[in-house]
Order: structure tokens, then C-alpha cells, then sequence
């Protein structure tokens, strides 16, 4: 799947919603794996998706225990009191509503089309682990390349560290369709201040496959 026909047909709406279908999801997992852009949208819907769900299970708790035994005004009474897990739910895809206002216009601003990404070899911090990759300077994307896991991994983990250490930001990523071979993970950078900063790849169980040192020039 080309990136005018994910946008254009709202594949990352639709797949976190479930509504593609089988060959459409096979082709948008294999796109949006190297694509940052659409790997953004995926993450912030389905985050509205989850937060949508927990406002639905909350909801059927309050009706279901207005439901039993409750007097007719008790019920009313209760359909307008406050929840604060609902509030909280409310509010949450609220902020997450304004970043995605937010990311992806600037996303949009900062592509200049195609154009070539140096990909480097990033095993575990065993291997190579004080090589440090020095981008481009204006490169906005970094990317890895590592062995895929033998077992079935549903979903990774990216952490980028400053050079203290101290978390930067946070990404949970779905597995893509196909985990033969070698893995190529893109992370967008042009967020980040230049120095040096660590990338880490995780399974949900936590073991790290991929782990790499980069330079930003300042």
C-alpha cells in the first residue's frame, strides 16, 4: 500500500477500528511499519480507540448497578452524577485529540517527499555497543535494522534516552505482518535536540532486541 492511498482511503482510522480487511490490513501493516507518519496515526487511534472502550465499560457499570434495585429517582440520580473515571476517560481523548490537532499537521510540514534514510545495524547492546551513529544534519528520521525474534511478538516497545539516561519519549508499536528475517524500524528525530541519545527496542515481556547509540548534530 502506497501512503496517498492510506491517507486517502483513512487506513489507520479503519484498522484500529478493525473495519479492514484481510489483504488491506496485510498491506498497511507491511506500509505503516516504515512509514513514521502513518505509525503515528496508528498509535494515537488506537489510543482513542482504547479510551473510547473504557468510557463504554464504564458506562454499562453505572447502568448496570443503577439497574439493581435502585428507585426510579436514584436511577435519574445516578445517569447525572459525576464519574470520575469517566471524566478522566472524557479528558484524556480530549488532550489526545488535540495531539493528534497537533502532530500530525507538523508531521506534514516537516516532510520534504522522498528521499533516502541511512538504516543501521542495531542488535542487542551486546553487539556494537559503543559504535554511535552520527545522523545527517536536518535528518528527521533515524533508522535500525535487527534480527527478528524467533517467537511471535504481538507488539514492541521504543524507548529514545538522553545522554543522562532520562527517558525522551515512549512508543508502542504492533508487530508488522511479517517478522522473518531482519526488522527495519524508522523513528522520527527531528523533535529531538541534537547530542547524543539511545534508542531501545522491547518485546511486552521486556527483553531488548535492539539497542543503539545516535548523534543529533547541533
Amino acid at each position: 500500500m502506497e501512503h496517498d492511498e492510506a491517507i486517502r482511503s483513512q487506513a489507520a482510522e479503519r484498522y484500529a477500528a478493525r473495519e479492514l480487511l484481510p489483504a488491506e490490513r496485510t498491506a498497511f501493516e507491511a506500509h505503516f511499519f516504515d512509514c513514521p507518519e502513518c505509525a503515528d496515526e496508528v498509535r494515537i487511534e488506537m489510543q482513542l480507540v482504547a479510551n473510547l472502550r473504557g468510557v463504554l465499560r464504564e458506562m454499562r457499570a453505572e447502568q448496570g448497578r443503577a439497574s439493581a434495585g435502585a428507585t426510579f429517582w436514584g436511577k435519574w440520580r445516578g445517569r447525572f452524577r459525576p464519574r470520575p473515571a469517566m471524566a478522566f476517560s472524557f479528558a484524556a481523548n480530549l488532550a489526545l485529540a488535540a495531539v493528534l490537532g497537533y502532530v500530525l499537521p507538523t508531521r506534514a510540514h516537516h516532510d520534504t517527499g522522498p528521499h533516502f534514510v541511512a538504516v543501521y545495524f542495531a542488535p542487542g547492546p551486546a553487539h556494537g555497543a559503543a559504535d554511535v551513529h552520527v545522523l545527517p544534519k536536518g535528518e528527521t528520521s533515524y533508522g535500525v535494522r535487527f534480527p527478528a525474534p524467533g517467537a511471535a511478538i504481538q507488539s514492541y516497545n521504543c524507548e529514545i534516552l538522553d545522554a543522562a539516561g532520562k527517558r525522551e519519549s515512549a512508543h508502542t508499536l504492533p508487530a508488522p505482518a511479517s517478522q522473518d528475517g531482519f526488522l527495519c524500524l524508522y523513528i522520527p528525530v527531528d523533535r529531538l535536540p541534537g547530542g547524543v541519545h539511545t534508542l531501545v527496542v522491547r518485546g511486552a515481556g521486556g527483553e531488548t532486541f535492539s539497542w543503539s547509540k545516535f548523534r543529533i548534530p547541533h
